[in-house]
């Protein structure tokens, strides 16, 4: 595992790392992006830029609780960075707060930031040859290992104030201790291991790794009592994650007239520089840069406080506990220290499609001609051709872009619908063929029976007339099936106007009122008076409602009770007809509307019903929404928009 990975069940494959790495060191694979370990430059910004929190830095915790469990001192170097970090306590308190989780000693990198700038003003001072790049920052020195080897030659050969710290330490103050270096920044974990300073840092925490350790025994920091630091005494070595903190240290002036000197901060303003740089386009002497706006401005910082106020916290602790003449002479006691490092090249060398390659890619997604190149970014490319290439190289997914996807799923949902009509026809098709067989079945046998009665002799007029009248039922209730497949085929517009529905239910129950109550259903009003009108037609909400009612009804053959309400709802009509009944199971409630669909006993209804009523809802601009629990009952209710005569 590399220093920053992906917990692959919080991915949500929005993109925004692909969109957002300045090493575009993220794949893609079904959807989940990964870090590529060997392309990652371990700037952490992928963490900060993830909104789910899918991207997290490894935890260093278990090392550090196995260093402290050890006989061996184990000491902390505190980042210059942590008064931005911890705004609300004092530096001395976190001193205070580690000694409790045992650690032995606590510095600051800060003097390491001192022996470090000096070595930095000597060698500006000096150069008299090509331009010089800062070292200090471990994701600027990696993405120049990793993107822009022709550059190494250009690194000074100068260790971080960590990796300095950590050899006045190893080498000098104590060989025996362990060191834990405490910081804002994900790198220093990569820093740490690499094989050119390796062997001094033991272990990095994060700020928030700090925090957790911390919660994990209880410490408070607001209630710590101040601690004393150890080992050699920095001064203006604390400056040194602000923004031209380096160059104050190191007493490099940066006349803004001049262009011998530059600081460059930020991850776009880093990668310009460096372009500009490689090409030879920068002509100065010395190049200040980091992949942040400062440490101050570090990956995993607490951010509650703003740059600004992250600066002046740092500035204020500098003035106020400078010892300048023991910084000096802490720095002549370790002057010797050696402070030089080398890089290596550590290029990914990526094989380059061909163009017949890339143009295969942009062809399967719709993106051969150069009209239809959008190059709208949302697949983390800053061009469709960016994309195609990194598919090529097995970085990306052609599913990333967008647009394609989009027009592949308009295509998969035209599918879809094509083969649901072509099987609700079906559907359909088998349930007229049902419905309407077996009366002409029965109609047809009656004719047989008719046809041998006449011929023979045995011939009654009343059992003939018999005969005649079932045929006269059966041809009837195909009659009555094919009106209602019309009416719901057919879908009539509404004749609208103005309309009580109050009025409506009213006329409802003139109608099935006395069905109620053979069925002993006792049937409740609850109608809101002076109810808004509708722009409806009376019929057809009569329909509607003379459906509902007689279906709530005869849900409830041993009696019970209907009741049908009407009042408004946020500027619509909400009729309600509930009843007690025996209630509809929840896996049916999705079919309910579906024609031929039906739950009544053969005989008593052919399942049109709510599907033309859903129909005539819908031409209303309406809706109809069910809710019911088996064994207590169930509840239609249907909205109309209120009318009112104020223009939209």
């Amino acid at each position: 595992m590399g220093f920053i990975f992906t917990i692959e069940e919080k991915c949500k494959g929005c993109y925004a790392c692909v969109r957002n790495c300045p090493a575009k060191a993220i794949e893609v694979k079904e959807g989940i992006a990964r870090v590529i370990d060997e392309r990652c430059v371990a700037c952490g910004y992928c963490i900060n830029i993830c909104a789910v929190g899918a991207k997290q830095a490894r935890s260093d915790i278990d090392v550090v609780w196995q260093l402290l469990e050890q006989s061996s001192p184990v000491i902390a170097i505190l980042s210059s960075a942590l008064p931005a970090a911890f705004p609300q306590v004092r530096l001395k308190q976190v001193v205070s707060a580690l000694k409790k989780l045992r650690f032995s000693e606590v510095t600051e990198a800060a003097f390491g930031a001192e022996l470090v700038c000096r070595e930095y003003g000597r060698m500006v001072r000096e150069n008299t040859g090509k331009p010089i790049l800062s070292s200090s920052c471990p994701a600027v020195t990696l993405l120049v290992e990793k993107y822009y080897p022709q550059l190494i030659d250009s690194l000074a050969p100068i260790v971080s104030p960590m990796v300095a710290m950590g050899r006045v330490i190893k080498w000098r103050y104590n060989p025996e201790a362990k060191i834990v270096f405490i910081g804002p920044c994900v790198a220093k974990k990569a820093e740490a291991v690499d094989d050119e300073v390796a062997g001094v840092i033991d272990a990095v925490l994060t700020f928030p790794e700090l925090r957790e350790m911390l919660a994990t025994k209880g410490v408070d920091l607001n209630s710590e009592e101040d601690g004393e630091l150890s080992g050699p005494v920095p001064s203006l070595g604390r400056l040194f994650p602000v923004p031209g903190g380096l160059l104050k240290i190191a007493g490099i002036s940066a006349d803004i007239l001049s262009s011998d000197i530059v600081v460059a901060e930020g991850i776009d303003r880093t990668i310009s520089c460096l372009v500009e740089f490689a090409q030879g386009r920068v002509k100065t002497k010395f190049m200040d840069i980091f992949f942040c706006q400062g440490c101050i401005d570090g990956p995993v910082i607490d951010k509650s406080l703003s740059l600004c106020g992250r600066r002046e916290k740092i500035v204020d602790y500098t003035l106020e506990d400078a010892d300048p003449a023991r910084t000096e002479s802490d720095i002549e006691k370790y002057a010797d220290i050696d402070l030089s490092r080398k890089f290596t090249n550590r290029y990914c060398v990526l094989r380059i499609p061909t163009d017949d390659e890339i143009n295969d890619i942009l062809r399967q997604i719709g993106k051969l001609k150069r009209e239809d190149r959008l190059n709208c970014g949302a697949c983390g490319y800053d061009s469709c051709r960016e994309l195609a290439i990194a598919v090529c190289q097995g970085w990306a997914e052609s599913e990333m872009c967008w647009p394609y996807l989009v027009n592949e799923l308009q295509t998969i949902q035209d599918e879809l619908l094509r083969a649901e009509k072509l099987t609700s026809l079906g559907q359909l098709a088998a349930s007229i063929a049902h419905e309407i067989n077996n009366p002409l079945a029965g109609v047809l046998m009656y004719t047989k029976l008719l046809a041998k009665k006449i011929t023979g002799d045995t011939f009654r007029k009343q059992e003939s007339l018999d005969y005649l009248s079932k045929m006269e039922s059966e041809v009837g209730r195909c009659s009555r099936i094919i009106r209602d497949l019309l009416d719901f085929a057919r879908q009539t517009e509404p004749l609208l106007r103005l309309v009580n529905v109050n009025k409506v239910m009213e006329q409802v129950l003139a109608l099935v009122g006395h069905q109620a109550q053979l069925q002993n259903v006792e049937v409740v009003k609850e109608f809101t008076p002076s109810l808004p009108n509708v722009m409806a037609d009376f019929n057809q909400l009569q329909q509607i409602f003379t459906n509902l009612t007689l279906n709530a009804i005869q849900s409830m053959p041993e009696g019970g009770r209907l009741t049908l309400r009407a009042s408004v709802v946020d500027s619509q009509i909400k009729v309600d007809v509930q009843d007690t009944g025996y209630g509809i199971p929840r896996e049916n409630l999705s079919k309910l509307f579906t024609p031929f669909f039906t739950t009544k006993e053969r005989g008593k209804g052919v399942g049109l019903g709510l599907a033309v009523a859903h129909g005539i809802i819908e031409r209303h601009k309406g809706t109809i929404k069910v809710q019911s629990e088996v064994g207590k009952g169930s509840t239609f209710s249907v909205y109309l928009r209120a009318y009112s005569d104020e223009k939209d």
